[in-house]
This record gives C-alpha cells, structure tokens and sequence, in this order.
C-alpha cells in the first residue's frame, strides 16, 4: 500500500497567554491531530472558527512550530529538516491564502510578483520564466496580459486566481488553501472551486483544503476530517461524512450547507 505523501500524527499546538505565574492560561488550539493525505487526493478540513484548521495548516507550512507530535511529508519529518533540505521542501508545499487583496504588494505588477518564485529556486533562464508565468496565468483563466496589471486593478476572483498562479508556479506536490473563498461572492467562489478542481486533475495537484463551510468542502473534497475545539471529530470519505454524518457536530454543520453545487454548474 502506498505511503501517504503527508503523515500527522498526535499533532498538537498548545498558546500560553498571561506573564505572570498566577495569570497564565494555555489553550489547545490542535490537540492531538491524526491525519494521512494521500499523493492526489483532497483532504478537505472543517469546522468552526476557532476550531484549529488554520493553526494546523501553520504547522503543516511549518510557520507555527507543534508543541507536540510529527509531520512527515514524503516520509521525511518536517520538524528536523533544515537548511537545503528545508528549502527544497518548501518549494514542494504552496500556499493558497484567505483574502487575496493582502497576498500581493499594491506596488508590484503580477508578473512580477509571479516571476520572484522562480528566481528565488534558479528555475530555468530569464526568458523561461516570462514564459512559464504566461502559460501558468493561461492554466488559471486569464492571460499573459496581466503581467502588466497591478493587483488593485483586478476583481477579487482575478486576484485569487493569480494567487492561485502563483502557488502553482513550482509544480509543488502540494497545495495547502486555507478558506480561499471565503472573501469572494458565491457565484465567484464557484469558479474558484471549479478552477482548484481543474488544476488537480491537469497538474495532479494534491490538495489540504481548509474551509468552515460545509458545501464548500463537500464540493471539492475526496475525503473530509471535521473539527471542534482542536481535535478531529469525524473522517471518512466525503459522500459516507456528508450521507451519514455520525458526530452531532456534523449533523449541526449539514444543517446550513449552502447549495455550492447548483451554483458552480
């Protein structure tokens, strides 16, 4: 049986607030997280705010730190790699973020912004660059045009969909999104789902998609992990999660599932 590309095991991150002794309060914000991710699947992750899915996904990105537990991506432990191992890995796992507005300099042109991960991993020559950013903002539905647009000239869906270019500009293994539609209206959240689902299949693109809504998940998820106050409540593929939700949490989030699904076409 095939290894999962990305392994979380006991996964915790515990926040202390408070300087004095007698003042200091800890909070699990993940607390004990298991969690297999198979090479071209998407692990669709829920729940409330507040639950934890964005602290996990820091710790997947290595941007947080775990208190406790492991994260093996590839067979290897996040946690322990350093220096050029740790950049290779870095360009292996992308990020797709929740408000596309603050994900760009206003100063910078897409292209730009678009060009300075190729360069900061040496890939290819200078006119290999320019034109890997054209065919990716082409992947993405829009055009090589907008190498010369500034990020405040574009709608919000543009926006994320050159985000989107921009995550996938390395070809990673896999793409981490925490709520990227979460900014945008319903009709454009559609296209975006749409466009994350077409990029899985042209790039075989591995996805851990975060989101608190339901239909958002349910549209795009092959197997879905819901959460609660930091722990994983309920997994299983998403049509058994969605039919036969078993934890009363779940069956609560169901009750409020917007029809994603009428509205992406």
């Amino acid at each position: 049986m095939a290894e999962p590309l990305l392994r979380v095991r006991g996964l915790t991150k515990v926040f202390e607030s408070g300087w004095l002794p007698s003042d200091r309060r800890r909070l699990a914000a993940v607390d004990g997280v298991d969690l297999d991710l198979m090479a071209g699947e998407t692990l669709g992750v829920v729940g409330e705010s507040g639950s934890g899915k964005s602290t996990l996904l820091r710790m997947v990105l290595r941007l947080l730190r775990p208190t406790a537990g492991s994260i093996l991506f590839e067979g290897r432990s996040l946690g322990e790699l350093g220096g050029p191992e740790l950049r290779r890995t870095r360009r292996r796992i992308q990020a797709v973020f929740q408000d596309p507005a603050s994900s760009f300099n206003p100063r910078q042109k897409v292209g730009r912004a678009l060009m300075a991960p190729l360069e900061v991993y040496d890939v290819g020559t200078p006119r290999e660059r320019l034109a890997r950013v054209g065919e990716t903002l082409e992947l993405v539905g829009l055009g090589a045009s907008f190498m010369e647009r500034y990020p405040l000239q574009l709608s919000g869906g543009q926006r994320q969909r050159v985000a989107i270019a921009r995550a996938i500009m390395l070809r990673p293994a896999l793409v981490v999104a925490d709520e990227p539609t979460s900014a945008l209206d319903v009709s454009v959240q559609a296209q975006i789902l749409n466009l994350f689902r077409q990029m899985k299949n042209e790039l075989g693109l591995t996805y851990l998609f975060v989101s608190h809504n339901l239909g958002v998940i349910r549209y795009v998820s092959d197997r879905v992990a819901v959460m609660q106050l930091g722990r994983i409540i309920e997994t299983g593929p998403s049509h058994e999660v969605f039919q036969r939700p078993q934890h009363e949490y779940t069956q609560a989030l169901l009750a409020a599932v917007p029809d994603i699904e009428r509205a992406a076409g």
